[in-house]
This record gives C-alpha cells, sequence and structure tokens, in this order.
C-alpha cells in the first residue's frame, strides 16, 4: 500500500487517512489487481481498506471504475458502489453496485432501486 500524503487522527489512531491512495493484490492464481483512488482509507488492526473518489481497480484484463471500493480483508470481500463501470475487451457493464467474494469468485450486481441490472456473459 502507497500514497502521497498520510495522517492520523488522535481520536482514531487506528486509521490510516491517505490521499491518492494505491494497493497492489498479488492473488492466487497469479493475478495481480491494482486499486488506486484519490483519497482513502486504511485500518491498521482489521487491514480492511476503503478506497474513495475516481476509484479504479484493475487486473490488467478487466478494469472496474466507481466512486468507493471497500476492501474487506477480514471476509475476503469487495464492495464496489456508485457509479460502477466494468470493462472487458468485449464488454461494458453498468451498475450501481458490484460485490465480490475472492474465495468463491462470485459476483452480485445490483441496482439501489428496483432497476434490473442487463448483462450479457460471454465465454
Amino acid at each position: 500500500m502507497s500514497s502521497d500524503s498520510a495522517y492520523i487522527l488522535n481520536e482514531d489512531p487506528d486509521i490510516i487517512y491517505m490521499k491518492n491512495m494505491r494497493v497492489t493484490l498479488r492473488l492466487r492464481d497469479d493475478r495481480t489487481v491494482i486499486i488506486t483512488s484519490l483519497k482513502g482509507s486504511y485500518n491498521k488492526n482489521n487491514y480492511n481498506c476503503y478506497f474513495e473518489e475516481d476509484v479504479i481497480a484493475t487486473d490488467g484484463e478487466i478494469k472496474i471504475t466507481a466512486k468507493n471500493l471497500d476492501l474487506l480483508s477480514t471476509d475476503n470481500f469487495v464492495q464496489i458502489y456508485n457509479d460502477v463501470n466494468l470493462y472487458s475487451e468485449a464488454d461494458h457493464l453498468i451498475a450501481d453496485k458490484i460485490d465480490y467474494d475472492f474465495e468463491t469468485k462470485h459476483f452480485k450486481v445490483s441496482m439501489f432501486d428496483d432497476t434490473s441490472v442487463k448483462m450479457k456473459v460471454i465465454r
């Protein structure tokens, strides 16, 4: 994890607040995921990361942009929400929220209201 600048508040010393935050994840299947944002925070106790503003996550094949991304290491889970766009070579998906489970490799795409999500999966 890296950032251009960071600070800690006296009232919550376990949280590090950062500007221009960057995390590199090396996954078991040999993929490398890079997540960046203009600002965010990191919890020193549970290793959870919260990315805010101009979030970009990519593994080199898929690129996701959003306003927020929560990397919850305590649950091996990622929540991506607010103006989510997922780009791949063949597809583009727009949603309000995507939940991704690193263990099962399953994801759930949803909208905040009752709007249905239309997507086409190509293998």
